[in-house]
C-alpha cells in the first residue's frame, strides 16, 4: 500500500534499516553505495571540490521526510533507500522530488534555531522565519565551506572561486561574524586560531591562502581586518557577561580584546587608514587616491573609537560619508565598486575589475548593508539619507522584484555580460542577478528606512530564494526561468554570506552586542507578513 506515515513510524523504519546494515559489515545487505550527487542538490559538487558524505541516522533525520511504502522500497525526500534481500543503496533525489514532497497543511512557524539571543529594539520583519533560516544556513556553510577542507582546516573556503578551495581573509571576517551571531564559540575559536596560524603577517592577515594551504596573496584586505576586529570585540563582551568562555590564542598568546586592539592600531600603522582618514583597500595601497566604498563600515568605527582612543575614528566616519556623497550614483543610493574619494572613476582597479569600476556590483552592493547598520544601531542621519535614495531608486525600478546590480546611470548591467571565472573557469553565470544576494542587500535599506509595506515586500521576495523551511542554503535549486540563477552556478560562498547578512538584519539577530548587553532593553517583536505567517511543514 502507499501512504504517508508519522515521524515516529519512519524513525522506526530507518532505525531498522540502519540497524540491519550494521549487523554484518561484510554482508552484501550491509553495503551502502554512495552515488554521484545531483549537481542541483543543496550540496553543490563537481570533480574539483572535496566533499563529505554521511549515511548516518542524524543526517537522515535532519531532512524533511515523507515516506512512501511499498513492498520493495521506502522513499525519503532527500534519499531513496532501496531495500532488497541482497543490497541497500542510498540515492540522492532531485530538487523536483524534494519540492513534490511538500504538503498543503500549514502550521504556525515555531522557533527551531540556535542563535545568539540578545534582546533589542531594532526593526524586524518575519523574525522567527529568518532566525530559522540563518541558523540552518550557518550549518550549511560549515558543511560546505569548512568541513570538506583539510588545508587550513577550520577556515571558510571558497569551493567555486577562481582557485577552487582557497580561503581569503574576507571569509575569516564573515565567518567569525556568523559564528558569533550563531552563538558557536567552538567554530569561532577554530577559525580565529587557524587564521592566526596561516594568515597573520604580524600586523594584518594576508588576504589569500591557496588550496594547498600556502599563502597565495600577500597584503591586507581592510574589510576583513575591521570585520575580524569587530567580531573579537563582541566576543570579548560575551566573555565578560559570562555567555562565552575566556579564550587566548595559542599562536599569538592574545585574548579576543588584545588581538582586536592590535588590529585597530595596525590599521593606522600600515596606512589602511590614511592621515586624511580615508579607508584604503589594503595596507599602504590606495586610500587618498582610490577606495573601495563597499568596505566602509561607519558603525564599526564608532565602536572602535570607544576602545582605541589613540586614533581619530570619527574622522574615518566623516570621510566615509563625504566619499559616499561624492559618488556619481549618490542620488540613486549607489556607489561604484571602486572610486576616487572626490567621485572620479578609477578604471580597472582591484580584485573585481568588472565594468572599469563603473558598476554597482559585488564589491559596491555591500555598502547598503554596512550603512544600514549605522542607521539602525546609531540612527545616523547621513546613512538614512543615502538609504532613502537607494530605496526610492529601487522602488521606481519595480521594488523588491527589481533587486539587482546596476550602472551608475540607473540602467541594469548589460544582459549579455557573463562572469566566466567561476570554479576555475568551469562554470559561468550572468552578471545581472536578481538573487538572494541582491535582494538581501537591498532589503537592508528597506529595513532601515522603509515603511512596513516595504519591509514586508523585501522579506517575502527574499523568501523566494529560501525554497524549503529546512534548507541549509540560500538560492534556487533550479532556476525557475531556465537561466543561470541556481545553486549550480552560485558561488556558494559570497552569495550565501550577503544573503545571510540581509536575513539576519530582517530577523533582528545582527545587533550591537556591546550596547545591548551593557544596557539591556525589551525585545521588539517587529512585524509579521501574512505571506510568511505560515510555512509548509511535513506531517
Amino acid at each position: 500500500m502507499k501512504g504517508k506515515i508519522s515521524y515516529s513510524a519512519w524513525v522506526l523504519v530507518l532505525s531498522f534499516i540502519l540497524g540491519a546494515c550494521s549487523d554484518d559489515s561484510s554482508s552484501e545487505s550491509g553495503t551502502i553505495v554512495s552515488p554521484e550527487p545531483n549537481p542541483n542538490d543543496s550540496l553543490i559538487v563537481d570533480d574539483s571540490i572535496p566533499q563529505v558524505y554521511s549515511s548516518s541516522l542524524e543526517n537522515l533525520l535532519s531532512s524533511s521526510v515523507v515516506v512512501e511504502m511499498s513492498s520493495a522500497n521506502v522513499v525519503v525526500s532527500s534519499a531513496l533507500v532501496d531495500v532488497s534481500s541482497s543490497s541497500m543503496a542510498v540515492l540522492s533525489s532531485s530538487a523536483e522530488e524534494i519540492s513534490s514532497s511538500s504538503v498543503d497543511e500549514r502550521i504556525p512557524v515555531s522557533p527551531n534555531y540556535s542563535l545568539l539571543d540578545v534582546p533589542n529594539g531594532q526593526p524586524k520583519v518575519d523574525a522567527v522565519f529568518w532566525k530559522n533560516a540563518i541558523s540552518n544556513v550557518w550549518s550549511g556553510i560549515k558543511k560546505r565551506n569548512i568541513a570538506p577542507f583539510s588545508n587550513g582546516a577550520g577556515l571558510i573556503h571558497r569551493p567555486k572561486s577562481e582557485y577552487p578551495g582557497d580561503a581569503v581573509s574576507e571569509g575569516v571576517g564573515y565567518g567569525m561574524l556568523l559564528a558569533l551571531y550563531a552563538n558557536d564559540q567552538q567554530t569561532f575559536n577554530t577559525m580565529f586560531e587557524m587564521a592566526n596560524e596561516k594568515m597573520w603577517a604580524g600586523c594584518y592577515y594576508n588576504w589569500q591562502m591557496g588550496p594547498d594551504g600556502n599563502i597565495k596573496g600577500t597584503g591586507a584586505a581592510s574589510d576583513a581586518e575591521e570585520d575580524v576586529a569587530l567580531a573579537l570585540v563582541f566576543a570579548d563582551k560575551l566573555v565578560e557577561k559570562g555567555m562565552w568562555t575566556a579564550y587566548t590564542s595559542n599562536k599569538l598568546q592574545k585574548t579576543y580584546m588584545e588581538q582586536a586592539k592590535k588590529i585597530m592600531r595596525c590599521m593606522w600603522e600600515t596606512k589602511q587608514i590614511t592621515d586624511q582618514g580615508n579607508l584604503a583597500p589594503g595596507a599602504e595601497w590606495g586610500g587618498d587616491n582610490f577606495v573601495n566604498p563597499g568596505y566602509f563600515s561607519p558603525a564599526w568605527y564608532r565602536i572602535f573609537a570607544k576602545i582605541d582612543t589613540e586614533h581619530d575614528w570619527n574622522k574615518v566616519i566623516d570621510r566615509s560619508y563625504q566619499t559616499l556623497a561624492n559618488s556619481p550614483g549618490y542620488n540613486y543610493g549607489m556607489v561604484p565598486d571602486w572610486m576616487q574619494p572626490d567621485g572620479g572613476y578609477t578604471g580597472s582597479l582591484g580584485y573585481n575589475a568588472y565594468f572599469e569600476g563603473h558598476a554597482f556590483y559585488k564589491d559596491a552592493i555591500r555598502i547598503l548593508w554596512r550603512v544600514a547598520i549605522d542607521a539602525v544601531w546609531f540612527n545616523e542621519t547621513r546613512a538614512k539619507t543615502f538609504l532613502k535614495n537607494a530605496l526610492n531608486f529601487i522602488t521606481e525600478k519595480g521594488g523588491a522584484g527589481a533587486s539587482n546590480f546596476y550602472q551608475m546611470d540607473g540602467a541594469l548591467l548589460p544582459e549579455s555580460d557573463v562572469w566566466k571565472d567561476l570554479n576555475g573557469g568551469k562554470i559561468s553565470r550572468n552578471r545581472r542577478e536578481h538573487s538572494h544576494l541582491t535582494t538581501g542587500m537591498w532589503a537592508t535599506a528597506a529595513l532601515a528606512v522603509g515603511s512596513d509595506e516595504d519591509k514586508i515586500s523585501f522579506s517575502t521576495e527574499l523568501a523566494k530564494f529560501y525554497e524549503k523551511d529546512d534548507a541549509d542554503y540560500f538560492g534556487n535549486a533550479v532556476d525557475p526561468l531556465g537561466g543561470t540563477e541556481d545553486t549550480l552556478h552560485n558561488e556558494m560562498y559570497f552569495d550565501q554570506f550577503l544573503a545571510w547578512f540581509g536575513a539576519s538584519m530582517l530577523s533582528g539577530t545582527f545587533t550591537n552586542v556591546l550596547s545591548n548587553l551593557d544596557t539591556p532593553q525589551a525585545d521588539s517583536p517587529g512585524i509579521q507578513s501574512e505571506e510568511l505567517k505560515y510555512i509548509r511543514k511535513k506531517n
